[in-house]
Parts: C-alpha cells; structure tokens; sequence
C-alpha cells in the first residue's frame, strides 16, 4: 500500500461540495472513454442536474454535464476534489495502486468504481464507496450515492474515521519490516 502527499491529509475536508458534482481525477487512457460512455446512456439520461467534472484532454463532449478541468498543480486538483461529491475511478488493468483513489480516499469522497485493475483493493464496497459489477450497477450505484443523503454521509464518516492513517512514514516502517 502506498500513501499520498501530506497536502491531501492537511486539507480541510469540505462539508459543503456541489452536491451534484462527481469528478474523475486518473489519466484520460485508464477508461475515461468508458465512463463517459456509462455517463451518457445510464446516468445522466436519469438526472440532468448532475455534473461531470474530468481532467482536460482532446476528446470532445457534446454533452453539456461533462466539464473539462484544467490540468493544474495539486492545490487546484485539491479545490477541485472536495468541491465533489462522488469521485468515479473505472479503473484500468494498467492500474497497479491508483493514486487518484488514494487520494479520494484522504479527501473523504466515496468512490463509485467497476474494480478494474487495484481498484478493489482500494475501496471497501458499502463502507468507502462502491464496487460495481457492471455498467448498469455503476450507474446505479452513482445515481444512489446523488440522491441518498444518509448513505453519502455513511460513507463520508467512515473515510474520515481513516483519514490520516496511512502516512508515508507508516508505508515506509510497513516495507521495511517485510524485508526484514
């Protein structure tokens, strides 16, 4: 297990993020196409209120609910994070830890994530988010977490419960013993 940046666990957790906002913060190339995709047909076409906020690339969106963030420094994707209510990882083969999970994870923003590549090691499924076992249950599971209030907050106290726990410090102690 790896840790994040002392920035995302020095951050003040925000309790007043766009309630209809999710963001996708991983790389373009590990499944954007397919939660853009997941995006259009079952989730928006439900609730056109809500909001898709991914990291700028050149594809281009014809639907107005995805908005293109501009790549920044970490104090932006921060602003950005918390300012969300879910985030939404597909995950990728590719994906060995998944940063921008580990990351969610120390903003306290539950995850909505089909459990590709490390992905499910990275959520605990009805405690930190959700692990969906396909397309339809991925939409569900984000449409859920929009409109249920209680679950969010359930899965908000149980990431901050965790919060601050896995430093690089522990990570370190953690690899060394085992090379021992």
């Amino acid at each position: 297990r790896w840790a994040v940046d002392e920035i995302f666990s020095n951050t003040t957790i925000n309790y007043n993020q766009h309630n209809n906002r999710a963001i996708f913060t991983s790389r373009p190339d590990r499944n954007l196409k397919l939660l853009i995709n997941i995006w259009e047909r079952l989730i928006i076409s439900k609730n056109k209120k809500l909001e898709l906020l991914v990291t700028e690339n050149n594809f281009n969106y014809n639907d107005k609910t995805i908005i293109k963030r501009k790549l920044t420094d970490q104090k932006g994707l921060i602003k950005d994070m918390i300012s969300s209510r879910i985030c939404l990882l597909p995950g990728h083969k590719a994906e060995l830890f998944c940063l921008a999970a580990e990351e969610a994870n120390e903003l306290c923003i539950p995850i909505v994530t089909l459990g590709i590549g490390c992905l499910r090691e990275r959520v605990e499924h009805g405690i930190t988010g959700f692990i969906a076992n396909n397309e339809n249950e991925f939409a569900s599971y984000t449409l859920k977490l929009f409109s249920d209030d209680d679950l969010w907050h359930k899965f908000r106290s149980n990431l901050i419960k965790k919060r601050k726990i896995n430093t690089w410090k522990k990570v370190a102690e953690e690899l060394i013993n085992q090379l021992i």
